[in-house]
């Protein structure tokens, strides 16, 4: 069978898996914590949260995907006749895309209050086949009163002909405009990432985005791509991740996601693939992108990363080893906590279907959970586009205190 039949098949036995596994309403439930750790519910009602930023006074600025709902799309797809680099179209599996313009940035306060600080921002929902994901706003910043979004649910292959993916800034009124547009960085860009590949974004699914070293950093998933943006608008492609790793290991496409900065290194974990059960990994990369080591392996579905005040890595894990199907268990994520010797060590289990890690100024690390594929399954295809049953759960620990992630 070849790798793209077996991709096929493994999403057909997924959509099967979850025909018929109803949600209630109550989900999700609060995970276990392990290891003396401490876990509450600091808000919910979000709506796919996604990345999470620093604010004054105790709050939090969280980015949310949105509830745009996709299309059920049964193989086989159109032909690939377009593998141009700058294509405005997407393939199956990922397509059919749906447009809209329901992504949001919320601010939660130090008491759990939510507030949307802006709203209709670009958005797109993928096949329904493959979970129907929703992108929009992926990652906040916030540098001194100055908020910025990294979209990733933008430009014209998601159906966004005059909105491109980049960084906007919010303004307090609302508004969102790019600072730089991502989009058409990567038109431009030869990187190592196959156009023939059915899964090639032209515009990128952006993940993760830092302030530090006076600029933002942000990471490019489908296509390996970091680069560097001043608040001026210019950029720097810094590194092409998968052709870096490709040096080394042999294996870089592997789905670039969690992004985090400890003294003068960047740390990036990797997603996985579907074909791989989702194996996933962290790697150090230097502040001028020209270095890349893996630093831990054992790891499942990466999506964030962060350390505590006595130098300790936690990683959020968005699925497990025997998820089979992968991502069909929406009870295998988990946050882990990384041992000199290299074992892991769980802190939270139970976790659904997590997105982000954050570690707070009040000591404690914050978890966006239930930033995708928290549907209605009492149907399949999903008859509602979300539970709008996103959360961020706020994380104590027994004998440290987090490291604050702003510098």
């Amino acid at each position: 069978m070849s790798s793209r039949s077996n991709k096929i098949a493994r999403l057909l036995w997924l959509a099967t898996a979850i025909a018929g596994t109803a949600i209630a309403q109550s989900f999700p439930p609060l995970p276990v914590a392990h290891e003396g750790a401490t876990v509450s519910v600091l808000a919910t009602g979000l709506h796919d949260p996604r990345g999470v930023a620093l604010g004054p006074a105790g709050s939090l600025y969280v980015a949310e995907g949105g509830t745009t709902e996709g299309v059920f799309t049964l193989p086989p797809g159109p032909p690939l006749t377009d593998l141009s680099r700058d294509r405005c179209v997407m393939y199956w599996p990922v397509a059919p895309v749906v447009g809209g313009y329901t992504g949001r940035v919320s601010r939660i306060d130090a008491s759990g209050n939510v507030s949307v600080i802006a709203d209709e921002l670009p958005s797109v929902a993928l096949n329904t086949l493959i979970g129907g994901d929703r992108l929009s706003a992926a990652s906040v910043v916030l540098i001194g009163n100055r908020l910025y979004a990294l979209i990733a649910g933008a430009g014209c292959s998601h159906g966004h002909a005059s909105e491109p993916n980049g960084i906007y800034r919010i303004y307090p009124d609302g508004v969102a405009q790019p600072v730089v547009d991502l989009s058409n960085l990567l038109r431009g860009l030869n990187d190592v990432k196959d156009a023939s590949d059915p899964t090639f974004e032209p515009d990128g699914s952006w993940y993760s985005m830092v302030h530090a070293f006076g600029a933002l950093y942000a990471v490019e998933p489908n296509r390996g791509t970091f680069v560097r943006v001043t608040e001026a608008g210019e950029v720097t492609v810094l590194a092409d991740l998968i052709d870096a790793v490709n040096q080394t290991e042999g294996d870089g496409d592997q789905t670039w996601t969690a992004l985090t900065r400890r003294g003068n290194h960047f740390y990036i974990g990797t997603l996985g693939r579907i074909n791989t059960g989702f194996a996933g990994a962290v790697y150090r990369l230097s502040r001028d992108g020209s270095q890349i080591t893996r630093v831990v392996s054992g790891l499942h579905g990466v999506v964030g990363i962060a350390f505590d005040v006595i130098g300790r890595m936690y990683v959020l894990e968005t699925t497990a080893a025997e998820v089979d199907p992968p991502l069909s268990d929406p009870s295998a994520g988990r946050l882990v906590r990384v041992e000199r010797d290299g074992s892991l060590t769980p802190i939270l289990t139970g976790l659904a279907f997590p997105t982000a890690l954050i570690a707070g100024r009040d000591g404690a690390f914050y978890v966006t959970n239930c930033g995708y594929g928290c549907n209605d399954r009492s149907n399949f295809p999903a008859a509602l586009p979300s539970l709008r049953a996103g959360q961020v759960l706020k994380v104590k620990l027994a004998d440290a205190n987090a490291a604050r992630r702003d510098y």
